[in-house]
Parts: C-alpha cells; structure tokens; sequence
C-alpha cells in the first residue's frame, strides 16, 4: 500500500512497522490493518459505522485511516492518469 510520500500528519496515526502485522499499514497504537478498513467502506460502512465496530480507538485516528485511503487512492489515480497522457 502507500508507505513512501506518507504526509507527516498521518504518519501520527497510521504506523507502519516491519514487526507488526509484517509491516502492513495499521491504525497507530492498534493492530487493525488500514486494509480492513478499506473494505469496510468498500462495504458501504460509514465513518459512524467504524467508530461502532472499533470504539476503543480515538475517532480522530479512523478518520486519519480514512484519509490515508483517499491519499492513496489519488496518488495511484494521478499515476494511471500520467501514463494514459503520456501515451
């Protein structure tokens, strides 16, 4: 997933860490990989749905997961878009 360009904002709440989880992006502090969280939306969760399914994590870390994702999600569209131009 998004590691290299990560804003310094998220790095406080999304951790990446080789000894947890092998190094899959998680909530900071927790082991909930931002991946479930990905397909939790993908399942039509909404952010009050999450703050549900995981109360014991700060709202304001879910909501940083969730920004990570969109991060991310537009880095690898700006990237599709500039090898479609440039063909």
């Amino acid at each position: 997933m998004y590691n290299k360009y990560m804003p310094s904002q998220l790095k406080k709440y999304v951790s990446i860490k080789p000894n947890v989880m092998s190094g899959m992006p998680v909530i900071a502090g927790t082991r909930i990989p931002i991946e479930r969280i990905y397909y939790l939306l993908k399942q039509g969760y909404s952010l009050d749905m999450l703050w549900e399914e995981y109360p014991w994590v700060d709202k304001k870390k879910i909501q940083y997961a969730v920004a990570y994702l969109v991060k991310a999600g537009m880095d690898a569209f700006e990237k599709t878009q500039k090898v479609q131009t440039a063909v």
